[in-house]
């Protein structure tokens, strides 16, 4: 078949020019790193709506800097995730048939992929199948129908920058719209829950049972490597023993402290310990938790109790 010239250079049949897979998987790396980006940013601006613990967007800035000082690992697990998902995907999909049916061959060949790849996380690592699958599909999605853009529009790796790059930026400034909206707003704001005393009572653990609290009901305490408020003046970080606590309610146990706002707290008065950091109630009604903010050179370290 005689092709028309333009500027004495044949021009392609559109046929073929559309059915090159030449370029395989162009653009997942970059869908896969802007879906974390989006994830971190959502993240952040919804951090109004869970229990802070009193840190506030302090919290949030902690995912942040790691976010932005791992960026060269991020990118290096873009492509290595484009190598182990979206390559073999698409080129699955190239090798088992021709131009037609391509987005359901596509699909049928991502969820062979997201099969192996499940099956060898449940072998290595015990995790249930259907909980390894459906993560690796997540995460599979959105880098796979960039690829399918990219292939259908003939787009090269800067066209799909630029496209990601935008629709990155619009999303972001989308969640920081949203984080202003909520913190005005209130709206899905968290509150902490209300427990009457007699609730605290019982025994209470936290860093997989490094810490320790046991209260009574008639005033008594059991502290286990328990941190204290002022840690310049010992040798020690923590410190474990009897004593006694007390319930002080929302409305008299003040302002904001170093664990937040005004909430529930349990203060601790223990024998040769010196004074320890008051606990404050967090989680849930259903699963409450005692929590304590322990400031460090550079940072907040938030140490939480919770039920046996």
């Amino acid at each position: 078949m005689v092709t028309p010239e333009v500027y004495g250079k044949p021009t392609p049949e559109a046929a073929v020019r559309g059915g090159r897979w030449a370029r395989l998987a162009t653009g997942a790396e970059l869908a896969f790193v802007a879906q974390v980006i989006v994830a971190a940013a959502v993240f952040l601006a919804t951090s109004g709506t869970r229990d802070d613990h009193g840190t506030g967007f302090a919290a949030g800035t902690e995912v942040l800097k790691v976010l932005v000082g791992g960026l060269p690992l991020l990118l290096l697990a873009g492509c290595l995730h484009w190598a182990l998902f979206s390559l073999p995907a698409t080129a699955l999909a190239r090798l088992t048939g021709g131009s037609g049916w391509e987005t359901a061959r596509v699909a049928l060949c991502a969820a062979a992929v997201t099969a192996a790849h499940a099956w060898w996380v449940t072998a290595l690592w015990e995790v249930p199948f259907g909980r390894a699958a459906a993560w690796i599909a997540g995460t599979g999605a959105l880098p796979l129908v960039a690829a399918w853009h990219a292939r259908r529009r003939s787009l090269g790796w800067g066209a799909m920058l630029a496209r990601i790059g935008a629709l990155t930026g619009i999303t972001l400034l989308a969640a920081l719209a949203g984080a202003f909206l909520q913190a005005r707003t209130g709206w899905l704001a968290y509150e902490p829950p209300r427990l009457e005393r007699d609730q605290y009572a019982g025994t209470w653990v936290g860093g997989g049972g490094a810490h320790r609290l046991r209260l009574d009901g008639n005033g008594g305490a059991e502290a286990g490597n328990l941190p204290l408020e002022d840690r310049s003046t010992t040798l020690w970080d923590a410190c474990s023993g009897t004593g006694t606590w007390a319930f002080e309610p929302k409305d008299a146990a003040g302002g904001r402290g170093p664990s937040g706002g005004a909430r529930d707290r349990v203060t601790l008065t223990i024998e040769s310990c010196g004074r320890m950091l008051d606990w404050r109630i967090g989680g849930t009604a259903g699963r409450p938790e005692l929590f304590t903010v322990v400031d460090a050179s550079d940072s907040r370290r938030v140490i939480t109790l919770h039920r046996p």
